[in-house]
Formats: C-alpha cells, sequence, structure tokens
C-alpha cells in the first residue's frame, strides 16, 4: 500500500484523573448559556404556567431538556392533551438516539452499568464538547460525566432562580413573558433552517398542523407538524 499522510493514524491520548476537570472547563463557555436559558424557563414556568418549584425543578431533573421543557410549558398552556404532550417530546429528543449511537463508538471503556445514568446527561451542549474531545483522546466515564454534570448543574441552578425572579412578576403580559414562547421558538426555527431540505421540512410541517389543526385542534396539529418534521429529518439523515 503506497504511503501518505492522510494514511498515518496518530494515537489518540489515553484518559487521566482530571477528565472530569477537563470536561468541566471545556463545557464553561455553554454553562454559561444554559445558566441563562434555564432562568427565562423558571420564570415562564412560574408566571405563565403557575407550576409550583417542586413541579418546576422535576422537570428539569427528570427530563432535562431546554427544548422540550419549553414545549411542555407551551403545550400544557394551550391546554393539550398529555398524548400529544408525551408524543411530541419524545420525537423532539428523538435526535439523542442519534446522539448515543454517534458516540457509541468511542465510549467501549465505560461499563456498560455507567452508560444509562452517565446517558441522562447527554444534551445538545454536552455532545458536542463530548465528540470533539473524542477526536482527540479516548473518552472516559469520568469526562462524559463532567460534560453531562456541566450542564446539568448550571441548568437546575438557573431553573429555581428563574422560578424566583417569575415569583416577583405579578403581570406576566406586561414584560412580554406571554409572547415569549413565541419568540423563543421563533428564534429556535430561524436558526435551524440553514439548507433548501430543512426550509421545505419547515413548510411541510406546518401544513400538516395546519390541516390536523382543522379537524383535531391544538393536539393533533402540534402531534402531525412533530411526525412530519421527524420523518423529513430521518431521511436527510
Amino acid at each position: 500500500m503506497p504511503f501518505s499522510i492522510s494514511s498515518v493514524r496518530l494515537p489518540r491520548e489515553q484518559p487521566t484523573r482530571n477528565d472530569f476537570t477537563t470536561a468541566l472547563t471545556k463545557s464553561a463557555p455553554l454553562s454559561v448559556s444554559v445558566f441563562t436559558y434555564g432562568l427565562a424557563y423558571g420564570a415562564l414556568a412560574h408566571s405563565t404556567n403557575h407550576l409550583g418549584l417542586v413541579q418546576s425543578l422535576a422537570m428539569s431533573v427528570f427530563v432535562f431538556a431546554g427544548a422540550s421543557q419549553f414545549t411542555i410549558l407551551a403545550l400544557l398552556k394551550q391546554g393539550t392533551a398529555f398524548w400529544a404532550i408525551v408524543s411530541s417530546v419524545f420525537l423532539l429528543n428523538s435526535r439523542q438516539i442519534l446522539y448515543g449511537l454517534s458516540l457509541g463508538q468511542y465510549l467501549t471503556k465505560v461499563k456498560h452499568g455507567a452508560l444509562p445514568f452517565l446517558s441522562h446527561g447527554l444534551t445538545d451542549e454536552s455532545y458536542s464538547v463530548s465528540i470533539l474531545t473524542a477526536k482527540e483522546q479516548e473518552l472516559s466515564s469520568s469526562f462524559f460525566a463532567g460534560a453531562g454534570t456541566a450542564i446539568f448543574v448550571p441548568w437546575l441552578i438557573s431553573s429555581a432562580l428563574g422560578y424566583l425572579i417569575g415569583s416577583m412578576i405579578a403581570d406576566p403580559a406586561k414584560f412580554g413573558l406571554d409572547f415569549a414562547y413565541t419568540a423563543a421558538f421563533m428564534g429556535l426555527l430561524g436558526a435551524q433552517i440553514t439548507s433548501s431540505m430543512r426550509l421545505l421540512t419547515v413548510a411541510l410541517a406546518g401544513l400538516a398542523a395546519a390541516a390536523a389543526a382543522h379537524w383535531y385542534g391544538t393536539s393533533g396539529a402540534v402531534f402531525a407538524g412533530a411526525v412530519v418534521s421527524f420523518m423529513v429529518g430521518v431521511m436527510e439523515k
């Protein structure tokens, strides 16, 4: 076989005892972003949805997905059926399956028994840090745990602080919080339209949601839009 620079594979660095702190350091900028996002979630959970502190924090602990939690708040406010909320959140979070498949090849040294617990910390942010690091060194359970912790802790703390801020707001509409759902999702949608295929996905999902809303109301619209988005997203991959 002819020799070329491209055929040379440099050995990756082995895990170290400082992997946990290394993950925290690499995730620091994302931790700040997550903290800010969590403040908005907590404030909306209290002032607009009137959830209790325990309910708001329980969602941050067990759901632990920013976009999904905002989606739940929006659907609760609209009185959407439980099945539509669960199915929509499942489809929205289905990308985590792809994240897991992508990272799995780099986690061969991690004990299988630890993976279910570590996977709870798998988010968009922790995945981005982990997958980039995997190109440089072998991923350890400590690093994976550190990447998840760097996102989970700020999110939980900011959710609580945001709830306290929300408790000080008597009239959410006065500060535009009643429009926050629409504005937040318009921003998320705009950032995702990076190709003609995604623009087509938005159009198809919108048409499906509008058609379903005519016969099945808000719950049907949410479910139809989510299914179309998921199916087109899978085909795009």
